[in-house]
């Protein structure tokens, strides 16, 4: 496959954060998953976050059946805790809470039966509310499920977002699964850390080739930990994130 570099070779070499403005995936509603132990955990990223020019955060925990048993239920409590403890710290930090879900047969049976988690995010006059997703990293998911999924997303006025879609290992030699998700609407991310080498060349490598296809639409610390957020500092002379910045293609301000 011939991948192409549609982006000016003359665009700026920095990045600036605070043109991102918000960061639409991370780990931090403490205690619910592999993310944040508890509320500290989440200041000290916050913070850090808000030092780096970030204004806004979408929190997005795992929902995994057999692992992470999430619901709204669960992670709300745990969430206004945290959106308490940043007031009274005094953090100037828009927070919104969402999910990263497992795409399995029960995330399916959310899209058909329940209530997702969702959040809005405009691309011009238009809104979408997006769903964040995820393929199993050892195994690529049925092409039938993924067609299924986004037909069922997009049926209910939801547009699927699908995290590190760099990520997957069985994609990297044919991302034939990625041109379907795109083909039929889907939207994607690359991680930060990604993007800084913390997953290896090949996985970097990925993340540029969809970037430079005009496939993602968010950057993400994808933060569980400090580790994350100290990956998006090292992306500040990334000349990949300055180009897909420069050609329009962060959809980051379309949250507030």
């Amino acid at each position: 496959m011939k991948w192409s570099w549609p982006w000016r070779r003359e665009a700026p070499a920095s990045v600036k954060f605070s043109q991102l403005g918000w960061d639409v995936h991370s780990h931090l509603v403490p205690g619910v998953d592999d993310g944040a132990a508890d509320v500290d955990a989440a200041l000290e990223m916050v913070r850090h976050m808000v030092s780096l020019g970030y204004r806004g955060m979408v929190l997005t925990p795992h929902i995994m059946s057999d692992l992470y048993p999430n619901s709204p239920d669960t992670l709300r409590g745990p969430f206004d805790d945290l959106i308490q403890a940043v007031q009274e710290a005094g953090i100037p930090m828009e927070l919104r809470l969402a999910a990263e879900y497992l795409m399995d047969a029960d995330m399916l049976r959310t899209l058909k039966e329940g209530e997702p988690m969702t959040f809005s995010c405009d691309e011009g006059q238009r809104r979408h509310e997006m769903m964040l997703m995820e393929f199993g990293f050892h195994h690529a998911p049925d092409e039938a499920l993924v067609k299924d999924a986004l037909f069922e997303a997009q049926t209910r006025g939801i547009t699927p977002l699908l995290a590190h879609c760099e990520r997957y290992p069985y994609l990297h030699k044919s991302p034939a699964l990625l041109e379907l998700w795109h083909e039929r609407g889907g939207w994607m991310a690359v991680n930060a850390a990604s993007l800084a080498g913390a997953y290896g060349p090949e996985t970097r490598n990925m993340a540029k080739q969809c970037m430079e296809r005009g496939w993602v639409s968010f950057v993400c610390s994808d933060a569980h930990g400090m580790r994350h957020v100290r990956a998006l500092e090292s992306l500040g002379n990334s000349r990949t994130v300055a180009r897909w910045m420069a050609a329009g293609q962060s959809l980051h301000g379309g949250l507030g």
